[in-house]
């Protein structure tokens, strides 16, 4: 699992379920993983080459739900706020369910943009449920 740098304001979210690419620039989501949880870059997350490599899922979940929530437009203020105040299994939940639609989506080979964008707006609709 990776997030993988495409330009200078761009990155590809790589899983073996798919991949989709985000509006944002890699060094965004190394910060925002820098600021919140310090202790796991190095650890379980690893910054090279232009790729945040992940050997654990929980940051990885928490990348994803970030940058599904930056893809739906939510400022970047709002999309920490969304990653960073839900309970593990919450996020777990939105990536799991988020991964799966998008594996079936490739291997049945249709248009997974939609998967994407649908996952998108349901974390943004989740973060606007959030006080």
């Amino acid at each position: 699992m990776l997030i993988r740098r495409r330009g200078a304001r761009r990155v590809a979210v790589v899983a073996p379920e798919g991949r989709f690419e985000v509006g944002v620039p890699l060094e965004e989501v190394a910060d925002f993983l820098k600021r919140l949880w310090p202790w796991e870059v190095g650890r379980h997350v690893e910054l090279s080459d232009g790729e945040l490599v992940f050997r654990d899922r929980v940051p990885f979940e928490r990348a994803l739900v970030y940058l599904l929530a930056r893809r739906s437009r939510l400022p970047r203020g709002e999309a920490e706020v969304l990653a960073a105040s839900l309970r593990l299994h919450e996020v777990s939940l939105i990536a799991d369910a988020f991964l799966y639609r998008l594996w079936l989506c490739r291997a049945e080979g249709g248009n997974c943009r939609r998967i994407v964008d649908a996952f998108a707006k349901i974390a943004k609709t989740y973060r606007e449920a959030l006080p």
